[in-house]
C-alpha cells in the first residue's frame, strides 16, 4: 500500500512523494478498506536513524562558523516564529477545543516527522492532530511557497548571491558511512536510555555533527536509501492516523489552514522587515530561509530563484537545532503542568 501511494503521488507530482505517499497509501487502506495492517518498529527505528544521519552530514565548519556570526539574529526571528506558534495555539485549544498540548504541539513549525516523532514521547498528545496539523501544513507550504518566490515584483528585488559554503557531500565512502551507521545506531538506543526526546533522531544527528567536525569525515548518502527511510517512516506515520479521533474535522481543517497561512505571513513580513535590514537579503532568500518548511524543499526553491542557497540553509539548520534542542522540553513542561491541572 505504501509502494502504490508513492507511484501515485510520483504520478502527479504531489509533494514530499516518498513520505506522504505511503503514509496516505496507508492510511485510506486502514480506513477506507479495514485492512489490518502491522508495520515492525525495528523498520521505523532504522529510518529515523538514517534521516538523523543526513540531518547531521549537513554541519560542517564553514556552516559553523557562519552561524555563529548570526546567532542572535537568528534566534529572535526563530523565537519570533515559534511565539506566535505559541499564540495562535491557545487560540486553537480555546476555539477548537483542543487541549493545549495537542494544540502547541500541532503548531510547532517544525517537520511532520520530527514533530510526530516528538508527539511520541509525550502523554496525552493526541497524534492523529498533530499528524493531521503538520500534513496540512507540509501540503501547504510546499505548493505556496514556490508560488509566492515567483511572484513579479519579488524576482526583481535584490540582486542573486552565489553561495560559497558548500553543504553537501560530494563523494560516497562505503567503509565511513558503514561506521557512522553503527556510530549512530549506538546513539539512537544510548539516547532512548537516557529518555533524550526523539532519541532515534536526536542521537544520530548529535553524534554524527561531532565526528564530522573532530574526528571522521562523513560519508555522502547511497543514492536512494533518504527516498527508502522517508517511506518506511511515512507507513508508520500512516498507522498513527485515527480521523476517527478528531472531534470536529471541518472545524481542525480551518484551524490547520490558519495556523499554515499565519507562520507563512510571519515568514514573510519578517523577511521584508528584518532579514532585508539586518541581513542584508533579498526578500526571496530572507522569506526561503524562514519558511516554515523542510531544509532540502527550500534549498531547491533557492536553487531554482537564484537566492542565497547558502544563507538559506544556514537559516533552516538553525531551526532545525532550535526545535530539537528548546521544543521538547518546553513541550514536556506544558504537558505536565496540564495533565495536573485536569
Amino acid at each position: 500500500m505504501g509502494i502504490v501511494g508513492v507511484i501515485i503521488f510520483k504520478l502527479i507530482h504531489a509533494p514530499v512523494p516518498y513520505l506522504l505517499g505511503p503514509m496516505l497509501g496507508v492510511l485510506l487502506a486502514n480506513r477506507i478498506f479495514h485492512v489490518n495492517l502491522f508495520w515492525p518498529k525495528q523498520l521505523q527505528i532504522a529510518g529515523l536513524i538514517v534521516i538523523g544521519y543526513s540531518l547531521g552530514i549537513t554541519f560542517n565548519k564553514e556552516i559553523l562558523k557562519a552561524m555563529l556570526i548570526d546567532i542572535p539574529l537568528m534566534f529572535i526571528v526563530t523565537s519570533i516564529l515559534c511565539a506566535f506558534s505559541c499564540i495562535f495555539a491557545f487560540l486553537i485549544s480555546k476555539y477548537g477545543k483542543i487541549d493545549y498540548p495537542t494544540a502547541l504541539t500541532s503548531s510547532v513549525p517544525g517537520g511532520l516527522t520530527q514533530i510526530v516523532i516528538f508527539a511520541q514521547d509525550m502523554e496525552g498528545v493526541n497524534l492523529s492532530t498533530v499528524t493531521f496539523f503538520h500534513t496540512i501544513r507540509v501540503i501547504m507550504v510546499v505548493i505556496l511557497v514556490p508560488f509566492i518566490v515567483h511572484l513579479p515584483f519579488l524576482s526583481s528585488n535584490g540582486s542573486p548571491t552565489a553561495s560559497t559554503i558548500h553543504t553537501t557531500l560530494e563523494t560516497l565512502n562505503w567503509r565511513h558511512f558503514l561506521i557512522y551507521i553503527v556510530l549512530c545506531t549506538i546513539a539512537a538506543l544510548f539516547g532512548k536510555k537516557v529518555k533524550l526526546p526523539a532519541a532515534y533522531l536526536l542521537g544520530p544527528i548529535i553524534i554524527t555533527i561531532l565526528l564530522n567536525l573532530t574526528l571522521l569525515p562523513a560519508s555522502s548518502m547511497p543514492p536512494g536509501l533518504l527516498n527508502i527511510s522517508q517511506f518506511v517512516v511515512g507507513i508508520h506515520i500512516g498507522l498513527l492516523l485515527h480521523p476517527e479521533s478528531l472531534n470536529d474535522k471541518k472545524k481542525q481543517l480551518v484551524f490547520a489552514f490558519l495556523s499554515s497561512m499565519v507562520l507563512i505571513l510571519v515568514s514573510f513580513i519578517m523577511s521584508i522587515l528584518i532579514m532585508r535590514n539586518l541581513e542584508h537579503t533579498s526578500i526571496i532568500t530572507g522569506f526561503l530561509s524562514l519558511a516554515p518548511g523542510g531544509m532540502d524543499q527550500m534549498g531547491i526553491i533557492g536553487h531554482e530563484v537564484h537566492a542565497d542557497v547558502a544563507t538559506i540553509t544556514i537559516y533552516q539548520l538553525f531551526r532545525i537545532l532550535y526545535i530539537y534542542l528548546f521544543i521538547p522540553p518546553v513541550l514536556t513542561v506544558v504537558n505536565k503542568r496540564y495533565q495536573k491541572r485536569v
